[in-house]
């Protein structure tokens, strides 16, 4: 299967000085249904992404077309409509500002998962794709568990040095909603909004890819 989401990320991050932005929002009711969207965005240097994806090949790598992107797409869509308990699945690809969209409802935290590991295999995006999702309704508790792999640091140090410094502007975000209050949250870096009903934790990209960033968090709402 070829990389095509791969490949965009690698355009953005190995030619741009201004990188990708990978976005997830969640946003979650206190039984634990919900939905979930994705978005990667290059649109900050599309000028050059529209360059780069006329070309056949770049520094070795093959350059998907237009057609194969959209079509690597609808594999995810066609794959996450037969996963239970997904819902309403959506994508768009905005190819004047290079945005590519995934979105659907999730019933349970099981399905939610099974999002998350859908794209992570089918796009080769290893930045999330070390992490799984529980929530206890009981305690209203959400909690989302990290590992890091090594293999991120492998990949990267492949990248010539001159490039590596490119990823400074590159960044992952992930925001959680809530319909219920937040008592609290673990995560050092994370914040929660000024209407205590959500969770922002924004990371550079390279502090994931050598470790010295963990997603890990626990979020608990008030009762």
């Amino acid at each position: 299967m070829k990389k095509y989401m791969g490949v965009l990320l690698v355009i953005g991050c190995l030619t741009l000085s201004s990188c990708f932005d990978l976005v997830e929002q969640i946003d979650m009711d206190y039984r634990g249904a919900g939905t979930i969207k994705a978005t990667l965005n290059l649109s900050k240097s599309r000028t050059k992404v529209a360059s780069l994806l006329k070309m056949k090949r770049f520094n070795g790598i093959d350059i998907p077309s237009e057609t194969n992107i959209k079509q690597e797409m609808e594999k995810v869509v066609r794959t996450l409509k037969s996963t239970q308990g997904i819902s309403s699945v959506q994508y768009n690809l905005d190819f004047n500002n290079y945005i590519a969209t995934v979105s659907c409802n999730f019933e349970n935290i099981q399905a939610l998962n099974d999002f998350s590991k859908t794209l992570s295999s089918q796009f080769k995006i290893q930045i999330t794709s070390y992490n799984s999702y529980r929530y206890d309704p009981a305690s209203l508790t959400f909690t989302r568990s990290y590992t890091y792999t090594p293999n991120l640091a492998k990949e990267f140090s492949r990248i010539p040095n001159e490039d590596k410094s490119l990823f400074a502007d590159a960044y992952y975000t992930n925001i959680i909603r809530f319909d219920k209050n937040i008592q609290s949250q673990r995560h050092k870096h994370a914040k929660i909004s000024t209407n205590k009903r959500a969770v922002l934790l924004k990371a550079k990209a390279v502090d994931l890819i050598n470790g010295s960033t963990n997603l890990t968090n626990t979020i608990t709402l008030v009762k």
